[in-house]
């Protein structure tokens, strides 16, 4: 019995998704604004590669914002 404990917390972490809010911000700047003044996918890539959890937390901040600023503008993109 105490096998199939095991079984359902590995089955329930399977489905489980890891989510990187830093990476996120990332991929949607370079997909939406690389090249353009101020940002630098590169760079970004590098200065967000291993965010501690205050830095995750205002990237979600920051992705949440500029995802508002673009809409606002009439900015669309697919990532």
């Amino acid at each position: 019995m105490r096998g199939l404990g095991w079984i359902g917390v590995v089955l329930g972490t399977v489905g489980c998704e890891v989510t990187d809010p830093c990476q996120e911000y990332v991929d949607y700047i370079c997909a939406c604004h690389d090249g353009e003044e101020g940002y630098d996918c590169e760079e970004l890539r590098q200065t967000y590669a291993d965010p501690d959890a205050e830095l995750q937390n205002q990237c979600e901040l920051d992705r949440t914002a500029l995802e508002r600023e673009d809409r606002e503008n009439g900015v669309s993109c697919t990532d």
